[in-house]
């Protein structure tokens, strides 16, 4: 009976699974072809980094319970860090937005303008909206600027494809106000 009991036990845990993890990048814009250019010390941005709040440090896509309480997804990850994921995809829309300038995640020479951007929210919340929260630095010789962004975007679709769609579109929008700071420039 025993050795029965140990089977049964052991079909029930075969047949038991574990949901299958999916993957998520952001969309990347694939960049214009461009002849090559050499840029003064006044058209380069280095962005230095981008920091990100503890609850966002996770393999896993953030999501707000609650107005107090996150959780992070087991079973729907970021593909690569999520840091890494949004500095190539920052490079990528200055790039675009910013022809004249080089922008760069590697450090540059002839003191570049320096960039650093910190997230405290990039996540879905309970309510249907996505929030792409923080605040960004750019130093310019010996000028600063400093600028809070509050993107708050209504989720169209449930769903987590959707959810990075979302983020996607307001990483885009924090991209487009950056880009307007530096042209100033």
């Amino acid at each position: 009976m025993r050795y029965l009991v140990s089977i049964l036990v052991l079909m029930l845990a075969a047949c038991s699974s574990t949901p299958e993890k999916m993957y998520y990048q952001l969309p990347v814009k694939a960049p214009a072809t461009q002849a090559a250019v050499i840029m003064g010390q006044q058209n380069q941005v280095w962005l230095q980094r981008v920091m990100l709040a503890d609850v966002l440090t996770s393999n896993g896509i953030t999501y707000q319970t609650s107005d107090v309480s996150y959780n992070n997804a087991s079973s729907h990850l970021w593909a690569s860090p999520l840091e890494q994921q949004l500095g190539q995809t920052m490079v990528s829309e200055l790039s675009s937005a910013l022809p004249g300038r080089l922008v760069s995640l590697q450090p540059l020479q002839n003191s570049p303008d320096i960039l650093d951007i910190t997230l405290t929210s990039f996540n879905g919340r309970y309510d249907g909206k996505v929030l792409v929260q923080g605040f960004w630095t750019l130093s310019h010789g010996k000028e600063v600027v400093r600028r809070n962004f509050d993107i708050q975007l209504e989720q169209k679709e449930d769903g987590y494809p959707e959810l990075v769609r979302a983020l996607a579109s307001g990483w885009q929008q924090v991209a487009d106000e950056i880009a307007k700071e530096v042209s100033k420039l």
